[in-house]
């Protein structure tokens, strides 16, 4: 006896629904940690991630502090963290031919490349602003470059839906945005402002 389609139809919709309520599901209950520098939008958008990620996930954020990117990256390397916060035009420099790109874009896919296949970490969608904020200019990439999230293959494979979750921030954060965000979160509670921010772009 052939099974009617709208039964079929009806029977993968709800598999589908299932595979993805059982993913977020895993993450409640967990901890994931994010390692952040002292620069200025750091310290926000590090919390912006932790707020983000909770309400999305019920996944516990923790920010931990770092003296410099180059030791956000080595703990997330190391396992001691799972995600930070680079900079395309910074991590660009490790690379020899990101000159030779063409594009931003162009230099964006040479990162994600390189840091994949040397360190075994993910470069997520651009949040949208250039950075970092508060601190001088590295030689090679002008007064900043496009921020964005890094985390590991290992934290991929443990949280199957973070970078979903994660990339759903990309284009929602930029300069003028985050420029607010910093002088509204000096002028009243942090963790207020960004949920506002969140519920008013229907983030959360």
């Amino acid at each position: 006896m052939k099974i009617p389609k709208i039964f079929s139809y009806t029977a993968v919709l709800l598999v589908f629904l299932g595979s993805i309520s059982t993913s977020a599901y895993c993450c409640v209950g967990r901890i994931l940690t994010v390692a952040i520098d002292n620069s200025v939008d750091q310290k926000v958008v590090g919390t912006v991630l932790a707020i983000f990620i909770n309400e999305r996930t019920g996944t516990t954020v923790d920010l931990i502090p770092c003296k410099d990117i180059s030791s956000c990256k080595d703990m997330v390397k190391n396992g001691d963290a799972d995600i930070f916060i680079d900079y395309i035009g910074q991590a660009s420099l490790e690379i020899g031919d990101a000159s030779k790109a063409s594009s931003p874009q162009e230099i964006y896919s040479l990162v994600k490349q390189y840091f994949l296949h040397n360190y075994s970490m993910v470069w997520l969608k651009p949040f949208g602003y250039h950075g970092p904020l508060g601190t001088l200019p590295k030689p090679g990439f002008g007064q900043g470059s496009l921020a964005a999230p890094v985390t590991s293959s290992r934290v991929l494979d443990q949280f199957p839906i973070l970078d979903r979750v994660i990339n759903k921030l990309s284009g929602k954060l930029d300069d003028e945005c985050l420029k607010k965000l910093v002088q509204d979160s000096k002028a009243g509670d942090n963790e207020t402002v960004i949920k506002k921010f969140l519920r008013d772009r229907n983030l959360i």
